[in-house]
Order: C-alpha cells, then sequence, then structure tokens
C-alpha cells in the first residue's frame, strides 16, 4: 500500500465489533480492544473472487484468505477455535452485506421454495461464551482441552471428502463380479488404508485439541508427546477426550434454530440452519421476514 496515497481515507475500516465465543483465550497473539472485540471490515472484490473458487474453497485456503483480508487483527486464522471462526463468518456477512442473511427454504408440505432473512445479530448474541473448559482428569493427570481449530476441521472435511470417493469406487468395483475376484485382495487392502488413514487424522486432532497435559512432574505441552501419550493409552480415555472436545465446541440448538411459516400452505417448520461458508458469502436482499422459534 502507497503511504501517500490522498484516498487512503476511504480505504475501509471495521464496520463492526464483535467478542469471539472463546473471548481468545486461547489465542494470545490475536489483537483486541480495551473491551475484548475484534473489529471486522468488509469483503473486497478479490475477497468475493475467492470465495467462488471451489477448489480454494474446498481445502479452506478461501476462508482463510478472506478472514486474514477482513480481520487483519488475527494473525494465523487456521489456529482459531471453529466456533470463533463461525462467529467470524456472520460478522463479515454483516459487514459486507448488512445484518440480513437469505436463506432459501423448502417447504416440507407443498415443495414451494421461498426465501427468508436471518438476522446475523440474532444468531451472533446465541454464541456460547466459553469462559472455561472442564478438564479430563485420569490417574494423577489433568488434561486441559481446548476447543476444534479451523484447520482441524477443515483437515478433516477433506479427509472424510475423500473417503466417500474411495468408498464409492470400491462399490462400483463390487457391482463387476469378475473384477471383484481378480481384485478381492486389492479392495481389502484399499479399505484397510482408508480406515487406517481416518484412525490417525483422529489421533492428530485429538493432539490438537488438547492443551497441555499437567502431570506430577511438570506440564507437558510438546506436540509428539502427546501423540505418543494418545497412541498409547487405553480407547475409553480417548473417548472421554473426544466426547470432551465435542462438549467444547458445542453450539446451542437455538442459535441456529428457526420456525418458517409457507406463504403458500402456511405449514410450519422447524429448521436448524448450518453457520457454514454457503451461507457465510450469501448476500442479504430482501425477502419474507423469517420467524424464529
Amino acid at each position: 500500500m502507497t503511504s501517500n496515497n490522498p484516498l487512503s481515507k476511504y480505504f475501509r475500516k471495521p464496520s463492526i465489533y464483535i467478542k469471539l465465543p472463546t473471548g481468545g483465550k486461547f489465542n494470545p497473539e490475536i489483537d483486541q480492544t480495551a473491551l475484548d472485540e475484534i473489529g471486522v471490515c468488509p469483503m473486497t472484490a478479490i475477497d468475493e473472487i475467492t470465495l467462488k473458487n471451489p477448489d480454494a474453497l474446498l481445502n479452506g485456503e478461501a476462508l482463510i484468505s478472506v478472514i486474514k483480508s477482513c480481520v487483519p487483527s488475527i494473525p494465523d486464522p487456521r489456529k482459531i477455535a471453529n466456533i470463533d471462526a463461525e462467529a467470524l463468518y456472520l460478522a463479515i456477512q454483516y459487514a459486507t452485506y448488512g445484518s440480513d442473511m437469505v436463506h432459501t427454504h423448502q417447504c416440507e408440505k407443498c415443495n414451494e421454495k421461498n426465501d427468508f432473512n436471518i438476522d446475523v445479530n440474532y444468531i451472533l448474541n446465541r454464541l456460547p461464551e466459553i469462559d472455561k473448559v472442564d478438564p479430563v482428569l485420569w490417574e494423577d493427570l489433568t488434561i486441559n482441552i481446548r476447543p476444534t481449530t479451523l484447520e482441524s476441521v477443515t483437515r478433516l472435511a477433506i479427509i472424510e471428502l475423500e473417503q466417500k470417493k474411495i468408498v464409492s469406487q470400491i462399490k462400483t468395483s463390487v457391482l463387476n463380479e469378475e473384477y471383484a475376484e481378480k481384485e478381492e485382495t486389492s479392495i481389502a487392502r484399499t479399505l484397510y488404508s482408508s480406515f487406517r488413514k481416518i484412525a490417525e487424522l483422529n489421533v492428530d486432532l485429538l493432539v490438537n485439541v488438547i492443551h497441555s497435559i499437567e502431570t506430577p512432574d511438570g506440564k507437558v505441552e510438546d506436540y509428539d508427546m502427546i501423540k505418543e501419550f494418545l497412541n498409547n493409552v487405553p480407547s475409553n480415555l480417548v473417548d472421554k477426550i473426544n466426547e470432551q472436545a465435542r462438549m467444547v465446541s458445542k453450539r446451542p440448538k437455538d442459535a441456529t434454530t428457526f420456525e418458517f411459516v409457507c406463504p403458500e400452505c402456511e405449514h410450519k417448520q422447524q429448521v436448524v440452519l448450518e453457520v457454514n461458508p454457503v451461507n457465510f458469502f450469501t448476500a442479504g436482499s430482501s425477502a419474507p421476514a423469517t420467524k424464529k422459534s
């Protein structure tokens, strides 16, 4: 940016300030205001074009790029909690298009499609405040948990998509009996490799949600040490850590539950709105008012 550009005073500025659900407790590198708020700028034309790239959107790079652009106080969006990222998706939507987010709903009774306006503030105000995360206690260890990061959720989504493709290919192969007889061993090997990959990824994701482990001899924060620990403990402990991590990142159901009334047949239906990038970059426009549950 040219420092002496006379047009710089017209550059975009934060148009909304929000508090992250975690308060930034797990990301001390985030620059916040005295009120623990983060400024969010509207998207640029380049940001909008970036979000239309399906490959970049799938691998998470588009979202990382847009958060960097619109929330410069966050130096590395990959490390933020996923629930914080959801709040930022909504805040960027608000900063760019206004408080209304359009949701197209198909009535389950008459199949008519209608657009409804969702108030972004309604959702933002109902996201949980994560003030304290209860640790997992096991023997003489205290395992401190943190919310799942944006990077972890993105990696999981990519792996799940890859696994679905593999399973689909195997099903197609099995339908060909001649091929199935010749390649039975190969199919079994592919299946084992696929599930093994998922298991290894799950361990990696769990390592990332463990902030530290307190032992009688001190605190352990080293990634490789924690990973080795998870690979050598009973499965019931891993299940406990997994469950606690899910509870930390759980969004209250009423935060995104809406009641839609069909204008055609007046049928009422409750729908849970997914806070995802698809809704995130959908521009607000005039539409029938939404009914909140």
